[in-house]
């Protein structure tokens, strides 16, 4: 599996979000942040090969649909791209599907759903075992005892998978991947499915693009179906507060490196079926996410330094234009990307106001951008394994691996400092590791190990953050930082391994923490509190926790 971030982003986060629509006053931009749904046209199978633009001409070159990996039709194609949504398994020996969903509400122990059925489209697409290409499906509805705050207990599940072949490679490699829970309603109607097919663009090239399969169809307008069926739009639900969610899949072992995504509270472990697939089960608690919105009228804009240089040095080929956008008095939205959007958060962050709203969020995505400087560690715990995941709540994140850097882990995170309420935004961040990995990083033993987290904000202020787990277990380190705020801090995580005692966990004594097994062990810790002064906040851990002298116990 190679590192195509850029493209592992477009899987998780191109889709655009579920939301009322915009409103903003004349002549004015605005931005925000959500957290994106799926959408019916981007959890479709298909195949499409590429042809590199000819010399002299402009365009993107061609994308031909393809029928199969083998399609005649993109024989000339120097590359095949499958995009490919895992569909559940039907028997014992299937491989690339969803095994089981398990759910529960917080404190409970997850209990299997049931598969309702796979959703009926035109777009799944043939594997070809020869070159190691699986077979896609369609996402799936299942139903688990666990209701949602929609008034039901269906769910949508939407895994997808892409796979790249250039001509002159004889095998594909994983390159892209994804997988999200969404608590859903199910409304019968005149609605249609979703279609590949192949066009023409205005460069006069072959490309792909998608259609509703039908006639009259009720989702013509329709754009709070993020999932559609003949006879049925999926519409998205919140989750319970607190849902726990449990998702197995047996998949191909060439995907491997980092997941990222939305969850915290992770347990998950990864298991060989055979010499070519893994099953990976996640199991981990929603989160409840925020989203915000920002505007600014063209001529209020030069106030704000950051966004106006972006505009004036980018947005523009020629002066000329500049003026005429500047005397149009339409107006512009663009969503941010919650992977990577630092930049964009740092320009909107003075004019972004959250949204008071429930936005509970399960995802995970993986990337292979491993943690640099580590090729002997990548062989010693195995490269055809997962390595890690990193989720947290903050709005903007920075997908896949971790940085290591003088004996840290970094991990880069962005967000606004209050709620709509006023009261702070507490940030959650979620490390699981491959026990060997994290070893060899450090050249450790096979001793218990230990963990500090600190937190660096971006004036360089570093405050130390109580860390509510630590423990090894299957073969995986996990941790969990909590309690610390925003805008834009960075994640600091550093092991150390001081005796050969057991690692005492620092969760909360009583707290039971269910294992992948369905077994629960029980954790003790410090007391921890949580000090605050206007608006910095610092966590306190120890026997007989005291604040720092100017704050006070929140």
């Amino acid at each position: 599996m190679f590192s195509l971030l850029a493209i592992v982003v477009l899987t998780f986060s191109f889709a655009p979000s579920i939301h009322a629509s915009v409103d903003f006053p004349p002549a004015s931009i605005g931005s925000g942040f959500s957290e994106p749904y799926s959408t019916p046209e981007w959890s479709l199978s298909k195949i499409t090969g590429y042809k590199p633009l000819a010399p002299g001409k402009v365009g993107q070159g061609d994308h031909p649909l393809c029928a199969s990996a083998s399609d005649a039709h993109c024989a000339d194609s120097a590359g095949i791209l499958a995009d490919l949504v895992v569909p559940p398994c039907y028997t014992p020996t299937d491989r690339f599907c969803i095994e089981g969903l398990e759910m529960s509400v917080e404190g409970s122990p997850v209990v299997p759903g049931q598969l309702v059925r796979e959703l009926k489209t035109a777009a799944t697409s043939p594997g070809d075992p020869a070159s190691g290409l699986p077979k896609g499906g369609s996402a799936s509805i299942w139903t688990t005892p666990t209701m949602h705050q929609g008034g039901a207990n269906t769910y949508a599940v939407v895994v997808t998978g892409s796979y790249y072949k250039s001509k002159e490679q004889s095998q594909f490699g994983a390159f892209r991947f994804s997988a999200s829970v969404y608590p859903v309603n199910l409304n019968p109607g005149a609605y249609c499915g979703f279609e590949m097919y192949e066009v023409i663009d205005q460069f006069g090239e072959q490309n792909f693009s998608s259609r509703m399969v039908g006639n009259n169809c009720a989702n013509q307008f329709a754009d709070h179906c993020i999932l559609t069926e003949s006879g049925t739009c999926v519409v998205p639900a919140e989750y319970a507060p607190n849902s726990r969610v449990a998702l197995s899949l047996r998949m191909d072992n060439k995907v491997t490196g980092w997941l990222f995504g939305r969850m915290k509270d992770v347990d998950m472990k990864s298991t060989a079926l055979d010499s070519k697939n893994n099953l990976l089960r996640v199991e981990a608690t929603s989160l409840n996410l925020m989203s915000a919105k920002a505007w600014v009228t063209k001529k209020e804009a030069p106030n704000y330094k950051l966004l106006w240089e972006d505009i004036t040095t980018k947005w523009f080929l020629t002066k000329a234009a500049f003026d005429e956008w500047v005397a149009n008095p339409g107006s512009g939205w663009g969503d941010m990307l919650p992977v990577g959007s630092f930049k964009q958060f740092a320009m909107w962050e003075p004019l972004l106001k959250p949204e008071a709203q429930d936005n509970w969020r399960w995802n995970f995505a993986a990337a292979n951008n491993n943690i640099a400087n580590s090729p002997k560690c990548l062989d010693e715990s195995g490269r055809a394994n997962i390595v890690g995941l990193v989720t947290t709540n903050a709005p903007i994140y920075d997908g896949g691996a971790p940085t290591f850097k003088d004996g840290f882990l970094d991990y880069k995170l962005a967000g606004l400092h209050t709620k709509a309420d006023g009261s702070l935004f507490i940030g959650s961040y979620d490390l699981v590791i491959r026990s060997a990995f994290a070893r060899c990083l450090y050249g450790f033993t096979n001793a218990p190990l230990e963990a500090t987290v600190s937190v660096v904000s971006a004036d360089g202020t570093t405050s130390n953050v109580a860390t509510e787990v630590v423990q090894e277990r299957n073969g995986w380190i996990s941790l969990a930082a909590r309690n610390f705020t925003f805008s834009s801090p960075t994640a600091r995580i550093k092991f150390s391994q001081t005796s050969t005692a057991p690692t005492k966990s620092t969760t909360p004594t009583g707290v039971e923490k269910s294992s992948p097994s369905g077994k629960k062990s029980t954790i003790t810790k410090k007391s921890t509190i949580v000090c605050v002064k206007a608006t910095s906040v610092k966590k306190v851990s120890a026997i007989n926790p005291k604040c720092p002298k100017g704050y006070k116990n929140k």
